[in-house]
């Protein structure tokens, strides 16, 4: 019996640590499904939720040792899980244990059934499974709660984006059509899903700092006097400063700090060099300058993609790491991407 308990107490621990390490609901649910299941012994877990997304219901459930996971509208539910999201009351039975989800309103039902067991769930089980409910309730909002931050957060870097593209024609990288050379530099590089997305939200504002400084000055098409290129290079912190308070932009900050540093320690903010500028940083250094020659400027006519691909290797190892010029090139080089970039 001892034991027993300690597995309950134990659990709350595993949900804790579901609620705090899965980067998205849908591996959060998968956890709780499984928890849920080794628990009570269970021959079914279900839990279905009600999501803030396009895709209305989620449903996972565990079944005979296999784990399936739906998305849709209402067509995925059954007539009696339909049925369950209109009561807030939990229907319970020797061998069902069915209880609704509930955050100010039913956001989802929770399912746990015995079909081919002879035991019954006892009290200590049903109050164990209440309490999960209550639980999951808390956490699933949550993560309601910060996808709804982080559609707030993209579209309010979209918006500003919009605006630095009007106010500053240095600024622009053309995030759509480089998106097939982002995502194959992340494969090639070994980047994760979270450093892939920093670096894209990075690209689109590591200019921002520049709407502090004279259009006159961005557009000035002749060589930049000391005092002037002083002013240049403060654009880095001015731009940090504007996203420092936006939790999900924390892992941006670096990569847009130090964009413009090169690997042979000539470049700013902070002179870094080599390793010591952070990897993200190291690659939009490349893809920014790719930008602008393979796309060209206002001031600037654009180069040929052979002539861009010269001048990157050319300038590996002094303005660019040479790992990350590397890949880039290689890429670059590839039958599927000359055809992309040319469209």
């Amino acid at each position: 019996m001892m034991r027993r308990y300690k597995s309950f107490i134990s659990s709350y621990h595993t949900l804790y640590r579901l609620a705090t390490t899965s980067n998205n609901i849908n591996n959060f649910t998968s956890g709780v499904t499984r928890l849920a299941k080794n628990i009570l012994r269970a021959d079914k877990i279900e839990i279905i939720l009600k999501t803030n997304n396009k895709i209305p219901f989620l449903k996972v459930s565990f079944n005979k040792g296999i784990q399936e996971t739906k998305k849709g509208n209402l067509s995925i539910l059954s007539k009696k899980e339909k049925s369950l999201f209109t009561s807030a009351n939990p229907e319970i039975t020797d061998f069902g244990l069915k209880y609704p989800i509930i955050f100010s309103e039913v956001i989802g039902i929770i399912i746990a059934e015995r079909k081919h067991s002879k035991s019954e769930f006892d009290d200590l089980e049903k109050k164990w499974f209440s309490s999960l409910a209550e639980q999951t309730a808390i956490a699933v909002k949550v993560f309601m709660l910060e996808q709804e931050q982080k559609q707030t957060l993209i579209a309010t870097v979209k918006s500003l984006t919009k605006f630095l593209d009007r106010y500053i024609p240095t600024s622009f990288i053309h995030i759509k059509k480089l998106s097939r050379i982002f995502n194959a530099l992340a494969k090639e590089l070994k980047l994760s899903e979270t450093e892939l997305k920093a670096l894209k939200y990075a690209s689109m504002l590591h200019d921002a700092g520049k709407v502090d400084i004279p259009v006159k000055l961005l557009k000035k098409h002749r060589s930049l006097t000391k005092k002037e290129y002083s002013l240049i290079k403060t654009h880095p912190k001015k731009g940090v400063s504007l996203i420092k308070d936006l939790k999900y932009l924390k892992p941006v900050i670096p990569i847009i700090l130090y964009h413009h540093e090169r690997y042979d320690g000539k470049g700013y903010p902070s002179g870094l060099k080599g390793k010591k500028i952070p990897l993200g940083a190291r690659i939009l250094s490349v893809i920014d300058a790719f930008d602008a020659m393979f796309f060209g400027r206002p001031y600037k006519e654009k180069l040929s993609l052979e002539e861009t691909i010269r001048e990157i290797n050319k300038n590996s190892n002094t303005q660019f790491d040479p790992l990350v010029a590397r890949a880039l090139i290689k890429i670059l080089r590839k039958k599927t991407i000359r055809k992309y970039l040319e469209q």
